[in-house]
């Protein structure tokens, strides 16, 4: 009973001696001041960021991580992040690093592209270009030269030029994307160069067949003016006529859908009007336009030594017969 006693009196010691330990401790513990540790706010992607995107701020969120050199290159103005494009993917909480954002105005050249456009480069000379003047950001109209074509030694287009589009942004001159990045001293004027230019995606087709069928020059347009001209082309014939003078029936053209007076049948072969054929015409869709009927494509044919009907062309240029 005594050995029972005595170790329930050591355990008792022991614990009691272990108790007075951990107070000392704590107390000791109270006393001294806790570190702070520094924490700071860092702005994450909310989701994941693909290349290209425009960050808008519901793609940005906050979070708290502690003070480390390791985010001195991150982000955390909501102003410094929202407007700017990802250059890559962008994790989903991950931070917004400086080398990861770009502006819209640097070297991201479909950046500039507008929605439904296509960037289309084509090749001009000081002649055909405004002599190396035209910078990014300009406005111009594209006009295109076709030379004289012939089939059986029969002109079945003449000399015209036709402004194609108009009020186009140029994007580009060669690699230069800034206004201010080109040197305007007359001495450095290349040869030839690029323009690249933001063409409608319906007109992209229009544009390449142009700079490819015919001579392409660009005309540089005032600013701040997005007016457009219902221009028909120019042929030859219409820049030869004398100054003061008249033009004659035979020198005047006319359009498709203009209403024809009424006429009786006969033809005075001397006189004609000039008529350039655009996509869709047939010979008996003009002579209903010009004449009131669909009869008398036959003398459009003889007018113009045609032997098929169906054999006219996108550009020919037809003498439609004055009838009396």
């Amino acid at each position: 009973m005594k050995s029972t006693e005595q170790k329930l009196i050591l355990v008792s010691l022991f614990l009691a001696a272990l108790a007075a330990i951990s107070i000392f401790v704590y107390l000791r513990a109270q006393k001294e001041p806790i570190e702070e540790i520094p924490m700071i706010k860092v702005l994450v992607a909310a989701d994941v960021i693909l290349p290209r995107t425009l960050i808008q701020n519901s793609m940005i969120k906050e979070i708290e991580v502690v003070d480390s050199p390791i985010f001195e290159n991150y982000i955390g103005e909501y102003s410094n992040i929202e407007g700017k494009y990802a250059r890559e993917t962008i994790q989903k909480n991950e931070g917004f690093h400086i080398d990861k954002l770009m502006d819209e105005n640097k070297t991201e050249l479909s950046l500039r592209v507008r929605t439904n456009h296509r960037a289309i480069s084509i090749s001009v000379s000081g002649s055909t270009g405004v002599s190396y003047l035209i910078k990014p950001g300009d406005f111009v109209d594209i006009i295109v030269y076709f030379s004289e074509k012939t089939e059986d030694s029969e002109i079945v287009r003449y000399d015209s030029a036709k402004a194609v589009l108009q009020n186009v942004e140029v994007l580009a001159l060669d690699k230069l994307l800034n206004r201010d990045d080109q040197n305007s001293n007359s001495e450095n004027i290349p040869s030839q160069y690029l323009v690249t230019l933001s063409v409608p995606a319906v007109d992209a087709e229009k544009v390449v067949l142009a700079d490819n069928v015919g001579n392409v020059t660009l005309a540089l347009r005032p600013l701040k003016d997005d007016s457009t001209i219902d221009g028909h082309g120019v042929i030859w014939k219409e820049i030869s006529i004398p100054l003061n003078s008249e033009p004659t029936k035979t020198e005047s053209t006319t359009k498709v859908n203009e209403e024809p007076k009424e006429n009786n049948g006969e033809k005075d072969s001397e006189e004609y009007i000039s008529y350039t054929v655009k996509r869709g015409d047939t010979l008996v869709k003009i002579s209903r336009a010009f004449y009131g009927n669909d009869k008398n494509y036959k003398l459009i044919m003889e007018a113009n030594n045609l032997k098929d009907k169906n054999m006219i062309i996108t550009g020919q240029i037809l003498k439609i017969p004055v009838l009396k």
